[in-house]
């Protein structure tokens, strides 16, 4: 099994919320996670929001990115590649998606179609782009629609 983690998905390995447990377990038994290299900084951003609204402390904060920026280079990225932007364009009209959300669901379709026959998980707890990733078909955690809309 191969997971594809958006960055709503990402940033529940670092930082402890509803579905973290979730994702770690599926992070466990997956042959890699997967996921496109834009989630760095929506990651980054995520973890020094955590930190100014006092969700992170400092110490916690630091170590959070340490972890981060230290397992980094073990996660199967995509690019933001011609094969992905293709997608985008279609992707961007038949939907109302924002950029980066466009290239996650690009990106998990162009990975989708190159792993062909290995059983593919997404991770997403933007209940938009969760919409959006359950009707192109994709097997999801949450297998339920989450209640929020991320604002970013």
């Amino acid at each position: 099994m191969i997971c594809y983690f958006d960055t709503s998905a990402l940033v529940k390995l670092y930082v402890e919320e509803e579905g973290s447990e979730l994702v770690a377990a599926y992070s466990r038994k997956s042959f890699f996670v997967a996921t496109s290299r834009v989630a760095y900084a929506e990651a980054r951003s995520a973890f020094a929001r955590a930190w100014r609204e006092g969700v992170l402390g400092d110490q916690e904060y630091r170590d959070v990115v340490s972890n981060f920026k230290e397992e980094w280079p073990a996660f199967f990225t995509l690019d933001v590649a011609d094969s992905v932007l293709q997608r985008v364009d279609t992707l961007i009209d038949k939907y109302r998606l924002r950029g980066f959300d466009a290239i996650h669901l690009a990106s998990t379709i162009v990975l989708s179609r190159r792993n062909e026959g290995e059983e593919l998980v997404v991770g997403c707890w933007d209940a938009r782009l969760w919409d959006y990733y359950h009707q192109e078909g994709f097997s999801l955690i949450p297998e339920e629609r989450p209640a929020r809309t991320n604002q970013s």
